[in-house]
């Protein structure tokens, strides 16, 4: 089919806002297969080395005592970080919209009085 009468179907087809593009270097139906193939093998060979690899190195950090130490330690610090972080957020009075789908926090304090005087200045939320 000659590209002017492929644009002018596809026009028909799908509208005035309609894109198309062409890849002057993609392969052929052949080349797609093969690389099918050779994408099957080198995802295989991809999977069974990473297992390998995680494999050892599990192996050789649980001998190590130096790093299951920084490990725990790591654990605690992360576990008491989230749990400041989502303390410093929570405010006990929040007001908002509910829209379609989610609800848009627009004022947060810690008494009805300072959400109202947020929303009256249009201050944003922290």
């Amino acid at each position: 089919m000659r590209r002017e009468d492929a644009i002018k179907k596809l026009g028909k087809l799908l509208g005035k806002s309609f894109r198309y593009q062409v890849d002057t270097k993609a392969p052929d139906a052949d080349e797609r297969e093969a690389a099918r193939l050779g994408f099957k093998v080198a995802s295989e060979r991809y999977k069974r080395l990473g297992d390998q690899l995680t494999e050892r190195r599990n192996a050789l950090l649980a001998a190590d005592p130096e790093y299951q130490q920084l490990k725990e330690e790591f654990s605690r610090a992360s576990k008491q970080k989230d749990e400041l972080g989502y303390t410093s957020r929570r405010y006990r009075f929040t007001a908002g919209t509910m829209g379609d789908l989610f609800f848009t926090v627009l004022a947060q304090g810690d008494s009805w009085e300072e959400v109202i005087a947020k929303l009256t200045k249009k201050e944003p939320c922290p």
